[in-house]
């Protein structure tokens, strides 16, 4: 902590004295006399009077303020009156954005690290140990990496500042690339995961790139929770102007309880049980209600449980979302 001192002139041991101490009493008599004659002659002040507040020391004490409720109100002059809580600003959160930013480039370098080495490092027995560190150490890039982007898409959704990029997809290959993306997990846990669409396969304009998590995230749920050896079916169809993914596996299903805070990522957090950030579900509900979609869940514990994301065909007029097109031409879904 910074301090600072003052040196005070004519100290112990020198230097002469002030001038008003050289004085002496005649010229505080002086002063007296001139202080009773001003007293005399000035007007009545009307101040409030001090009070004293220590054994030297003397305060103003301030007229007393009006209660608020006295001044609120509509006249000139007052101040109106609260209608509530402030209104949440919209916008993405400043500091999670900042530590999103800030993990990418640390993050990029060490997974260009780690293929760099694992490229260079020869398929034989002697290396083998090696390769697998490294295999480790790009698998643990890529959940972090995940986990960057799940933080970066939370804080847009909690501040209500969801931007899409939008373009016209055909849904059975955004089905075809979520179910590949997860292949890799089913097969260490022994699930197959069987795919369908509709023939032929709907369209929909959408962020395609955002709506490839959201199916990922369901997939990589249902996956985790399924038996050993059980299967995942994922289906994408159309009914009326609408295009839905129904993913589907027959693990344990969910308690009254889960389902009742399926997607609260606070108590998710606070299970001791859990598995993940718990961030997933409430990331999945809150791109589709951007894209002005919807998820729904029925689950029959020990039988089969099914998410159901229906998106429209086209953005809803009026979505909230921060919206870049990048068909600049389209005039709604082309068939």
């Amino acid at each position: 902590m910074r301090t600072s001192t003052t040196a005070r002139k004519g100290g112990r041991g020198g230097g002469a004295a002030p001038e008003s101490e050289r004085s002496g009493p005649p010229a505080e008599a002086a002063k007296g006399a001139k202080g009773a004659e001003a007293d005399r002659t000035a007007p009545e002040s009307t101040s409030p009077s001090p009070v004293r507040t220590s054994l030297t020391d003397t305060a103003t004490v301030p007229p007393a303020a009006p209660p608020a409720s006295a001044t609120a109100g509509d006249g000139p002059g007052e101040v109106p009156a609260s209608d509530g809580p402030p209104k949440k600003e919209r916008g993405r959160d400043p500091l999670l954005a900042a530590i999103c930013h800030d993990l990418r480039a640390p993050l990029a370098a060490v997974t260009m690290g780690a293929n760099f080495v694992l490229q260079t490092t020869p398929e034989d027995e002697a290396s083998g140990r090696s390769r697998r560190v490294l295999q480790a150490i790009l698998r643990s890039c890529k959940q972090m990496e995940r986990l960057v982007r799940d933080f970066g898409d939370l804080s847009e959704i909690e501040g209500d500042a969801v931007e899409l990029r939008l373009g016209v997809h055909d849904g059975g290959s955004m089905l075809e690339m979520a179910t590949e993306a997860a292949r890799q997990t089913a097969l260490a846990r022994n699930v197959e995961i069987a795919a369908s669409s509709a023939e032929p396969p709907p369209l929909l304009r959408c962020d395609r790139d955002r709506m490839l998590r959201v199916l990922g995230h369901v997939i990589d749920n249902a996956v985790r929770f399924s038996p050993d050896g059980g299967r995942v079916e994922v289906i994408v169809d159309e009914v009326d102007d609408k295009v839905r993914f129904r993913v589907t596996d027959h693990g344990p299903g969910l308690s009254d309880e889960t389902l009742a805070n399926l997607y609260d990522r606070m108590w998710h957090a606070r299970r001791a049980d859990r598995v993940g950030a718990g961030l997933g579900l409430a990331i999945v509900r809150g791109l589709l209600e951007a894209h002005g979609g919807s998820v729904e869940v029925d689950s029959k514990p020990n039988i089969e449980t099914t998410f159901t994301l229906t998106l429209p065909k086209d953005l809803p007029v009026g979505s909230k979302a921060v919206l870049h097109d990048d068909d600049a031409a389209l005039g709604g879904i082309r068939h």
